[in-house]
């Protein structure tokens, strides 16, 4: 699948600098991925059986996060294509791997869009990678509220 580059994102609109520093939405954004973590976390015993949910619910963490960081950087994205493109471009002391990010995304689109449904050994694979991934975000959004 060929990605938008961050150049193809700005020349399209679909990422726009702001100017503004948006520590609001930045904190709003922090307070509703933490409240999705706890929930998603209260229903572990059930990632079995309901796997493609639960990687649709990991992945919203992981874009509002994401999201986050963009607001406080004073940027907007229209599309999670774009979005994870800015954070591959400017933001490369993140130690988060965008193309596993991209290739979630893809994941998360055909559940989402297509009605795929995932196994149980699938959300496994990907559960320990995706909260290392959701920590280093979540802390990074913190260091610089």
């Amino acid at each position: 699948m060929r990605r938008e580059s961050f150049e193809e994102c700005i020349g399209k609109g679909h990422l726009l600098e702001t100017g503004d520093r948006d520590t609001f939405l930045a904190e709003e954004l922090l307070t509703l991925a933490e409240h999705r973590e706890l929930f998603w976390k209260i229903v572990m015993p059930h990632a079995n059986e309901y796997p493609s949910l639960f990687l649709e619910g990991y992945y919203e963490i992981v874009k509002g996060l994401c999201t986050a960081i963009l607001a406080l950087d004073g940027w907007k994205a229209a599309n999670h294509e774009c979005l994870f493109a800015y954070l591959k471009e400017k933001r490369r002391e993140l130690e988060v791997d965008m193309d596993y990010l991209l290739g979630f995304k893809d994941l998360r689109n055909e559940i989402d869009y297509r009605g795929v449904q995932v196994s149980p050994e699938l959300w496994k694979k990907n559960k320990l990678k995706v909260e290392v991934v959701i920590r280093a975000l979540k802390e990074y959004v913190k260091s610089r509220l």
